[in-house]
Order: structure tokens, then C-alpha cells, then sequence
């Protein structure tokens, strides 16, 4: 990825686990990544503190990944878009840790890959990919 994108992360925790960072970088000049920027900060005031992942995708195989970002309801049913999701470069993903837009069911929703799968890809987690499989 460009090295003038941008770090974020997020704190996750599974259960009564104690969690850890994940850092993802993102695409530079993608709105998906945009938005998750926005969201991960809170300065347009939603955000995703105290969201929790609430689903895992095909679990034990190809493709698995969790799935997070609804500041509305907590389970999936909400999170929408806060800017103009058109447009950008994306690639396809291919690797675990892909972070990508779930947005076919809600604008704020993100996956990250867990195993490899594919979709439209606006960053990467470069650190703590442990966290998010729960290891």
C-alpha cells in the first residue's frame, strides 16, 4: 500500500478477553476508507467506541472473516454512510487481514479477513491480526 496512507486502529476484545490493538492502514483517496477514518476517530461525532463485531463469516474456511461497524444498533442492522461511499480505487482482496466495505448491508460495516476471501479493499491490518482471529 502507499505510504502516505493512514493509520488507524481499534481496540477488540472477545468475551471477557483483554483484547488488543489492531492497526490497520488505509488507502489513500478511497471513500470507504474515508469514512472508516472518520468513524474510527469520531470527529464528525458517530463513531465506533463501544461497537462490538457481530458476526463471523464462514467460519473454519475459506473466506472467513468478522464483521463489525454498526454504531446504530450493535448487531448489523445499522451504521449508515456518513459521506458519499462512490468512487475510489479499491483491489480485490486475497490475503487475511484485508480490511474491506461490508456496505451492501450497511454503509458503516467492515469485514476483516480473518483466512482469504475477496471484496473491495480500502485498507490492511498491519498489526494485530492475532486479535481479530481471537488467537
Amino acid at each position: 500500500m502507499d505510504p502516505s496512507s493512514t493509520l488507524v486502529h481499534l481496540h477488540l476484545a472477545w468475551g471477557w478477553s483483554i483484547g488488543g490493538r489492531v492497526h490497520i492502514r488505509l488507502s489513500p483517496n478511497t471513500p470507504a476508507a474515508r469514512q472508516f477514518q472518520l468513524l474510527c476517530t469520531g470527529q464528525i461525532g458517530v463513531s465506533y467506541r463501544n461497537t462490538k463485531l457481530h458476526d463471523v463469516r464462514c467460519k473454519g474456511r475459506p473466506g472467513e472473516c468478522v464483521v463489525g461497524g454498526d454504531y446504530e444498533g450493535m448487531g448489523g442492522e445499522g451504521g449508515a454512510e456518513i459521506i458519499d461511499m462512490r468512487g475510489g480505487q479499491h483491489r480485490t482482496s486475497r490475503r487475511a487481514g484485508d480490511v474491506l466495505w461490508w456496505g451492501w448491508c450497511d454503509a458503516a460495516t467492515f469485514a476483516i479477513i480473518t483466512t482469504r476471501d475477496w471484496g473491495c479493499v480500502f485498507g490492511e491490518v498491519v498489526s494485530g491480526l492475532e486479535v481479530v482471529r481471537g488467537d
